[in-house]
């Protein structure tokens, strides 16, 4: 019998090798990025997948982020295999964030599979990178976890997470009956991006006007704004005159924010010259008339100032009220006018406090006024 010679055994151990690098691949102890992009040129995946033993998290995540881009199985087989901090007991940050926009559903099962796990930790966390990645897999896992027996929180933001995906429509008009007040809200927030459905516009209406939740109350107003626009605008109205609870006035004078329209300016006049307990209102009250470059916005800026000054600084200067900086907004929203603004004011002070007299007489002074201010208590020596 003859036999090869040694140097043709080696040149056809070479040629297999060829055909099947990884099979013949030793990757090192040790790799760092450049390694990595080394490995994958040369198409030596384990070397690529030794970055996601790295200790280092950039390493890892980069690693990741190239296995993503190799379609043989190793890809999954690595991903998998290293998903799991050990030491932690949970999903390994790095390698989870390398995954981030793909759409290959056997990588994004290796973390779904963890993070969908009874006791999961982190799980909040987890739906973050999940939205970023746009494969079925983790669309469905978001799915899971919005509508399993999860905590609230958890429960919330995967509903959040889907809310803009028009694919799961069904389940999100489930979570909007939800007996959790955080995901009923969640879902009702994220109906803006169903468009052209009557029937989400009715239920938006119904859920603003009878929900017993301020919070869903002012998520179906913001979506019920963004999808009938001007149409909104009377159910925006009544909700800000009339609702209990402040978030959802917050939320319906918020709606007008930017806005050049008349209608709305007469809405925001006669609520901002109804007594407002609610600080969060009169603070969204003056960013929204600061915003419109309507002129009917300067002008309740400007009118405004006797109502508030009275109702609301009574017992301390506006810088401790919040909500009540009306005669500042005035002036970021139309300085030209704040002399004339403030001397108005100053013919108006009847039954105001002895700060709220302070605090205006100091503001037209600064435009360039001439006033009597008087020195209230504690601030005797300030001015």
């Amino acid at each position: 019998m003859r036999h090869q010679p040694l140097s043709a055994l080696l040149a056809l151990g070479g040629l297999l090798c060829a055909g099947a690098l990884s099979a013949c691949e030793i990757p090192p102890s040790y790799v760092d990025r450049n390694d990595v992009d080394d490995g994958f040129a040369r198409g030596a995946y384990k070397t690529v997948c030794k970055g996601l033993e790295m200790k280092e998290d950039d390493v890892r995540r980069y690693a990741t982020e190239r296995l993503v881009k190799v379609t043989e199985p190793i890809s999954q087989e690595c991903v998998c295999a290293n998903i799991v901090d050990e030491k932690k007991g949970t999903w390994d940050d790095a390698i989870a964030n390398g995954l981030t926009g793909t759409d290959r559903d056997e990588l994004a099962s290796c973390f779904t599979a963890e993070v969908l796990k009874p006791g999961a930790e982190r799980q909040v966390e987890a739906v973050a990178i999940l939205a970023k990645i746009p494969a079925k897999a983790s669309r469905d896992a978001l799915v899971s976890l919005a509508t399993g027996q999860f905590d609230s929180e958890v429960r919330a933001a995967a509903t959040r997470a889907i809310g803009g995906d028009a694919t799961y429509k069904a389940e999100l008009l489930k979570l909007a009956a939800d007996s959790d007040e955080a995901v009923r809200s969640a879902a009702i927030g994220s109906m803006h991006s169903i468009k052209g459905d009557d029937s989400v516009v009715a239920l938006l209406e119904k859920t603003l006007a009878e929900d017993a939740s301020g919070s869903v109350r002012a998520s179906a107003l913001t979506s019920l704004k963004a999808l009938q626009g001007t149409k909104a605008d009377e159910a925006i109205c009544k909700a800000m005159m009339e609702d209990a609870d402040g978030t959802v006035r917050a939320a319906a004078v918020s709606a007008f924010r930017g806005t050049k329209r008349d209608e709305p300016m007469a809405c925001l006049r006669k609520r901002a010259f109804t007594v407002e307990e609610d600080s969060q209102v009169r603070e969204a009250m003056l960013t929204v008339l600061k915003s419109s470059p309507n002129q009917g916005a300067a002008d309740i800026l400007c009118d405004a100032i006797p109502f508030w000054m009275k109702n609301y600084v009574v017992e301390e200067i506006p810088d401790k009220i919040p909500g009540t900086a009306i005669v500042q907004a005035q002036n970021d929203r139309d300085w030209e006018r704040s002399y004339e603004c403030y001397q108005k004011a100053l013919r108006q002070t009847s039954g105001w406090s002895c700060f709220a007299r302070m605090h205006v007489g100091l503001w037209f002074r600064e435009v360039g006024g001439q006033t009597y201010v008087p020195k209230c208590p504690g601030y005797e020596e300030d001015y």
